[in-house]
């Protein structure tokens, strides 16, 4: 039986169109006469399992899962840069199936974390609130965070090819990718222009890409004192630009909720300002100056 080629991909990030990719440009595929792969979400899975070539898979990072990477298959790694990483915990937040509205996405984040956890510490909830707060732990501590540690690994792994999930926003950067995996596995792609200008065009022009790096442009605004608008931030780029602050900043605590800064002239003025008097070792955060912190939290946030 040939080796299968599996595409390992964190969740949103569009593993499944470069699947659909590989297959479309491969002669005798099904979706010769198709143009573009996106179903009414902007997903590409509108297509049935069964009509893919068997040559191509795809995988979730975590081991243990029905979805899990195939040992013996040779793996595509859709690799980016750990500075992104709020920016792909976004792609699954906003694109993964059962995340079509805000609160199916808070929902479904809370089912993701441990039940016993939340259940103690929050109650029987699927509340915005207690969505943030979990993000929040886990950017504080990423060994909680059981599909990034995933993720690295593979990321890593040298023996895997490592596709720059960048390239999916960029026409030649794709096809350069494409025809650089074609010629390493003799895949003799037949690669369609059209089809490639349909998948970049409706990547790069999605929400989550439009605003991928603002969170790191308001964190900059923050430490260089200029001010940026910041209110329609979400739940994961508020949760990590409190939990960095809370790093760096000594014994400051960002109150519970999403009640949120309109700009970041804002936030300086909440740091500048902090009381002492409330000032105390952050609850969130395992180690603190060398010293383990007593009061950090013990449930796990992955299940």
């Amino acid at each position: 039986m040939e080796r299968q080629t599996q595409i390992v991909y964190a969740p949103g990030t569009w593993g499944n169109t470069l699947r659909w990719l590989f297959d479309r440009f491969t002669k005798g595929s099904k979706f010769q006469s198709v143009y573009s792969p996106w179903d009414k979400y902007g997903r590409s899975h509108g297509f049935r399992d069964e009509d893919f070539n068997d040559k191509f898979g795809r995988a979730h990072q975590l081991a243990g899962r029905h979805d899990s990477p195939d040992p013996d298959a040779f793996k595509i790694v859709m690799g980016f840069d750990p500075s992104d990483l709020v920016f792909v915990e976004r792609c699954g937040f906003y694109r993964n199936p059962g995340c079509e509205t805000d609160s199916k996405r808070h929902a479904q984040v809370i089912k993701l974390a441990d039940s016993n956890f939340v259940k103690q510490e929050f109650g029987d909830t699927s509340s915005k609130c207690v969505a943030k707060e979990l993000y929040k732990i886990q950017f504080h501590d990423l060994k909680n965070h059981a599909w990034w540690n995933a993720m690295n690994q593979y990321m890593e792994d040298s023996n895997h090819y490592q596709f720059n999930l960048t390239s999916m926003f960029n026409e030649t950067a794709l096809v350069n990718e494409l025809e650089s995996l074609s010629k390493r596995l003799d895949l003799k792609l037949k690669i369609d222009n059209k089809v490639i200008i349909n998948v970049v065009h409706k990547v790069s022009d999605s929400y989550v890409v439009k605003t991928k790096d603002r969170v790191k442009h308001a964190l900059d605004a923050i430490s260089e004192k200029r001010d940026v608008q910041c209110e329609d931030f979400d739940i994961i780029e508020q949760a990590f630009i409190e939990s960095e602050l809370e790093k760096i900043n000594d014994c400051v605590l960002f109150p519970y909720g999403v009640n949120w800064f309109k700009n970041t002239n804002a936030i300086n003025d909440f740091l500048s300002t902090y009381p002492k008097y409330l000032k105390h070792m952050n609850p969130r955060l395992p180690w603190y100056n060398n010293i383990k912190n007593p009061f950090y939290l013990t449930g796990k946030i992955d299940k």
